[in-house]
């Protein structure tokens, strides 16, 4: 039901038996639901339905010793879980016996994390070495935010080339959300400060630093709950 080309090659045959085993090789097809990526977990599904018998003629009995290679693997991907089941699909007064196998797939936890949440993480930190940075240095601390922003800019381009285009948010869009909401902060702090010292306000400058420090962990503790709760 999800593959529109699929080989049938029978391998075993056994009238006595009643039955026969086939291999079938095919493309199927499959909706991937990229929400939570990149820790996102996949299921996979090999669906067969009798295009003319109905389930008073023919019901698939799901075979529970079935299983898959253990030499099989996908390369970036852990196998995780599989199932054979059997399903009723009606159309309209018809009803056909429908069987399903799947193998769900799920990415490496901590390979997804160092490929996809460290460097942003990394990128983000040396951005807000700024507030580090003395307030009469505002021209190294707006460059060091300018620069940081786009490297993490160009990360987030590298981070969506790993799946196609979607029209809904990911995990690691709203991520990339939270990190341009610290950079905008980063970056108005440094020219309010720039403003000041301007102004001849150095000791009101640094006051503002010292300040925009402690607000800046309180931001990143909301932006945290935010994502936690979304």
């Amino acid at each position: 039901m999800n593959g529109p080309v699929a080989e049938f090659k029978p391998i075993e045959e056994n009238e006595t038996g009643g039955y026969v085993e086939y291999r079938i090789k095919g493309d199927f097809i499959k909706t991937f639901d990229f929400t939570k990526y990149p820790f996102e977990t996949h299921t996979l599904t090999i669906e067969l339905e009798h295009k003319e018998l109905d389930i008073s003629r023919l019901r698939y009995v799901a075979d529970q010793n079935s299983t898959i290679d253990e030499a099989a693997n996908i390369a970036g991907w852990e196998i995780g879980g599989y199932n054979a089941t059997e399903i009723e699909h009606s159309y309209g007064d018809e009803t056909y016996s429908r069987f399903i196998f799947s193998i769900q797939l799920r990415r490496p936890m901590l390979s997804s994390f160092v490929k996809s949440v460290l460097p942003i993480i990394v990128i983000t930190t040396i951005s807000l070495l700024t507030f580090f940075v003395s307030p009469q240095n505002f021209g190294q601390r707006i460059g060091l935010g300018v620069t940081t922003l786009m490297s993490a800019t160009a990360f987030h381009l590298s981070l969506l080339s790993g799946i196609p285009p979607i029209g809904y948010l990911t995990f690691a869009d709203r991520m990339m959300i939270s990190v341009y909401i610290i950079f905008l902060y980063n970056l108005s702090a440094s020219v309010y400060i720039m403003k000041l010292v301007d102004a001849k306000k150095t000791e009101e400058a640094t006051k503002f630093n010292s300040k925009a420090m402690k607000a800046l962990a309180a931001l990143i503790i909301v932006l945290i709950v935010i994502q936690m709760v979304i």
